[in-house]
This record gives C-alpha cells, sequence and structure tokens, in this order.
C-alpha cells in the first residue's frame, strides 16, 4: 500500500522527489546492529499503566534478543502537547469557517469546541508554535543521528470504553492525556508504526511504538517486521 501512495502527484505541492522504491524490498532485513532508544515515558509522561509499561519493556528486550543495541534514553524534549493543541484547535477553527450554519450544525460537538478553542489563538501565538513545531523537528533530528529508531508504548493506557461522540467530555486537560506517545512525532513529521506487544490481564491489547527518523518509513516497517516475526499473535478475549 504505502508502494501505491508514494506515487507522484503534482497536486501536492509538499510532496518529495518520487522514489520508485518498492517498499517490500528489505523488509526482512531485520535489526541487528541498529541503534535503538528505549523510552518508556519520554521523560515528561506521567501514570503509563503498569500492565502497558511491563509489556513494552519486555518488547524491547526482544529488540536486544534480535540483534538491536538498545539503551534507555528519553530523547529530552519538553511536552509539546500545548504546541499540538493549539495548532489543531487552528486547524478546526479552518474547517468550520468553511462550512454553512446548517452544516455545522451537524458536525461532532468536539470539532465545534475546538473551532471555538482556535478562536482564541492570535496570530502572533500561531507564529510562535510554528517556531516551537520547528526547533521540536530540528531537535529530533539531531536525536536520530545517535539512534536509529525510538521505542516508546503505544498508548499510556489500555483499551477504554467506546462512546459516541456527544458522550465525551469536553476539557483540554482530557483531549491527548492517553495518547501522549503518537502527537509529538504527528508534530515532527516521523513515520511510527504501532505493533501488537500482548495483552493485559483483562484480555485488552496493549502496543508498542516503532519511531523512525524523517523519510525513514523503509527503516520503521523492516524494525515492524522483525520484532512482529518474534511473536505468536493471539487474539483479544472477547467477553461472552
Amino acid at each position: 500500500m504505502l508502494t501505491v501512495m508514494s506515487r507522484p502527484d503534482a497536486r501536492d505541492w509538499t510532496s518529495l522527489p518520487y522514489d520508485p522504491r518498492d517498499y517490500r524490498v528489505g523488509l526482512a532485513d531485520g535489526v541487528r546492529g541498529l541503534r535503538i532508544a528505549f523510552s518508556p515515558d519520554l521523560g515528561y509522561v506521567k501514570n503509563v499503566d503498569p500492565e502497558v509499561a511491563a509489556a513494552v519493556r519486555e518488547a524491547a528486550e526482544s529488540f536486544s534478543a534480535l540483534g538491536a543495541h538498545v539503551d534507555e534514553a528519553a530523547p529530552g524534549f519538553a511536552d509539546p502537547e500545548e504546541i499540538t493543541t493549539q495548532l489543531w484547535f487552528v486547524g478546526s477553527t479552518t474547517i468550520v469557517g468553511n462550512l454553512t450554519p446548517a452544516q455545522v450544525a451537524l458536525t461532532d460537538p468536539a470539532l465545534r469546541w475546538q473551532a471555538e478553542e482556535g478562536r482564541k489563538v492570535s496570530v502572533a501565538q500561531l507564529q510562535q508554535l510554528v517556531l516551537r513545531r520547528g526547533e521540536l523537528g530540528s531537535f529530533m533530528r539531531q536525536f536520530h543521528q545517535r539512534y536509529d529508531l525510538l521505542l516508546t508504548p503505544g498508548v499510556s493506557v489500555p483499551a477504554f470504553e467506546a462512546k459516541a461522540p456527544g458522550e465525551w467530555e469536553l476539557a483540554l486537560p482530557k483531549f491527548l492525556g492517553w495518547t501522549p506517545f503518537s502527537f509529538p512525532f504527528n508534530l515532527t513529521q516521523q513515520p511510527a508504526a504501532v505493533v501488537p506487544c500482548g495483552l493485559t490481564r483483562s484480555g485488552l491489547p496493549v502496543s508498542v511504538q516503532i519511531v523512525g527518523p524523517m523519510h525513514g518509513d523503509a527503516l520503521v516497517l523492516r524494525a515492524a517486521r522483525a520484532y512482529e516475526s518474534t511473536r505468536e499473535w493471539k487474539l483479544p478475549v472477547v467477553p461472552r
């Protein structure tokens, strides 16, 4: 799928020069010799569920067994949640601003809430957010001069109850609290794969996240294949 998705399209002015590679080539090359950083909390994430933490640490040990050089090391950046939420909210404001009142009335309440938050961000604040995002991206590019990959939990908690859009509590502290390991690398435009790494005692899935440097998609896929080849996949327990 990635091989097809990466074909050129002149309508995307941000696209890279076309690379005709087949992403299946080299997929089974393993991780032996790679330098991998393992961070269970990115240095600042609080309240990672103990079962999640244990499963991801075991996954990191599996990479060592596969021949990678694994160090427990946090990248060293501060929590970028404010950058993510404010940019996200400004984007929501733009989306809602392009809708008619009738269309707005049909949208998810969370989207309308996000748009209201976005209206509070000034132009000067937006510019500062863009600059801070760039600084974070530069920081992680330098980090990946030392490490080929970074391992973290996929999310900080086991899977929680599904709810309808109108049932969620719309509060900023809870907006991204359950997923602190993904949005930093959305900001820095780094490829990442989330791979199952076990089940909780109640049968809920736990995952490890494999983060690569910008444009390192093939390396991330290769590492994901290497890890999943060591695991026997078990389906979660479905309550009767």
